[in-house]
């Protein structure tokens, strides 16, 4: 998928404000759906991001919420392109499947993690 490819690496350069699901929800919108991440996308101090998945569910709640019915959940195998929630020790964040490692945004540039690095709560596939 070179789309997500070409996405990946403008997203390295992207000098926006953000939080760990603007960058999911941005390929989101890029496939042509709508911005599920944007009632908390202006969201972008940990300590607000912290307030704002307080309470049950915490970030999957906000996912399920922003997310509704739009895309299909997703069991077992991910394929490229398909969006998460994952945890990692204290850390829950978002991302994207890339086919080998799990793409997120961090203060610089996209990091790519192991699978086995972290476990996965949810995903969808766009």
């Amino acid at each position: 998928m070179r789309a997500l490819a070409e996405f990946l690496q403008r997203e390295c350069a992207n000098a926006a404000p953000w939080n760990c699901s603007t960058m999911p929800a941005d390929w989101c919108i890029a496939l042509g759906h709508r911005d599920f991440a944007a009632a908390w996308r202006d969201t972008i101090e940990p300590d607000d991001c912290m307030k704002a998945q307080d309470g049950p569910g915490g970030l999957l709640r906000l996912w399920d919420e922003g997310i509704g019915n739009a895309l299909p959940s997703i069991d077992l195998f991910l394929e490229r392109g398909d969006i998460l929630v994952f945890e990692m020790g204290p850390l829950i964040a978002g991302g994207i499947w890339t086919g080998e490692r799990i793409a997120v945004r961090a203060t610089r540039g996209v990091h790519f993690l192991a699978e086995d690095w972290v476990t996965i709560q949810k995903a969808w596939r766009p």
